[in-house]
């Protein structure tokens, strides 16, 4: 068992208490289970992980199974089937929407997930760990990308998160789109030669430009396959090749923007707290380099810049806070 290492400031209780949080985007999906001792302390006793839940992008049903995989899988390392979990917070992608919104409700009410659950955007999670006492902003880039902020009135704003068709900027989503694109000039001799067509040809099996549609077809996720091809676009930027490099610049000035964007709408302060979650920006140190560059040029540098590799654990302490009604201190 692992302890999440922050305590509220004055806690009582007299029982043990059952949280769950899940984490779901487009591209996977944590649970975690955890009880919150009579001292306050989250105490994580099970985890579980599966596909994509994002609605929008993989339909109710696979979203569902995927949900009920990953839940399914953190009570059996927990040994709670059969326990009532007491608080759940579900940061979901998509959740935004009444229509994915009223999906999850129901789901959740079927399976009997907690006696009360609440579902959040899946970028308050991230802000829970980074900007846990006041303002701040959080920034997701993963296969999706949106920012939120919080002023210290309590105001609350989202950024971005507009989905694959017109928004995403600087996204996994974004930076397949614009790798491709870069390789059908490529091969047309419109654009410039670059790495990204023998790398992206390889990491779809076909030596054949013209079978790119077919190949990114095979699955049923499609945006979730052009995605996919966002780690050889920055891999090939990491390696020195020059329109890979110049993809990444402009997707991380996209990110960028909704930063800047959050704070003025926000009136933030410069210095404000930054927390940062999704695959591609944990994962890929130049794209997240590249992003607190370009804020640094307009004179944003926020005073903590928190990488949050599991924003599960934001769920639970969203959970606690507002099971407890209590803040969290880290």
């Amino acid at each position: 068992m692992r302890a999440v290492a922050c305590v509220p400031r004055s806690v009582k209780m007299s029982k043990r208490t059952h949280i769950l949080g899940i984490d779901g985007g487009g591209s996977k999906t944590a649970v975690r289970i955890a009880l919150i001792e009579n001292d306050g302390a989250i105490q994580v006793v099970g985890d579980g992980h599966s596909g994509p839940s994002n609605v929008r992008a993989v339909g109710q049903a696979h979203a569902e199974i995927n949900l009920n995989v990953a839940v399914d899988a953190a009570h059996r390392m927990a040994g709670t089937s059969k326990d009532v979990i007491d608080y759940a917070v579900l940061g979901l992608a998509g959740s935004s929407s009444p229509e994915v919104k009223s999906f999850i409700e129901n789901w959740a009410a079927r399976r009997a997930l907690a006696k009360t659950v609440d579902i959040v955007h899946d970028a308050d999670p991230v802000l829970a760990v980074g900007a846990p006492d006041g303002d701040g902003i959080a920034l997701i880039v993963g296969t999706g990308s949106a920012a939120i902020g919080r002023g210290s009135d309590g105001q609350r704003l989202v950024t971005g998160g507009w989905g694959h068709w017109f928004g995403d900027t600087g996204s996994g989503y974004d930076l397949g789109r614009r790798a491709l694109a870069a390789v059908a000039d490529a091969v047309d001799g419109v654009g410039p030669e670059t790495l990204l067509v023998e790398r992206v040809l390889r990491h779809l099996h076909t030596d054949n430009p013209r079978e790119i549609l077919k190949q990114l077809g095979r699955n049923t996720d499609v945006s979730r396959e052009i995605a996919s091809v966002a780690r050889i676009l920055l891999a090939a930027a990491e390696d020195g090749d020059e329109v890979a490099n110049v993809i990444v610049t402009a997707a991380a000035a996209g990110t960028a923007a909704l930063v800047r964007a959050t704070i003025d709408k926000l009136g933030l302060e410069h210095d404000a707290p930054l927390a940062i979650a999704g695959g591609v920006v944990c994962s890929n140190t130049m794209y997240r380099e590249t992003l607190l560059q370009n804020l640094r040029a307009q004179g944003i540098e926020p005073a903590l810049v928190t990488v949050v590799h599991e924003p599960v654990e934001g769920c639970l302490l969203m959970a606690r806070e507002r099971l407890l009604g209590t803040k969290t201190v880290m």
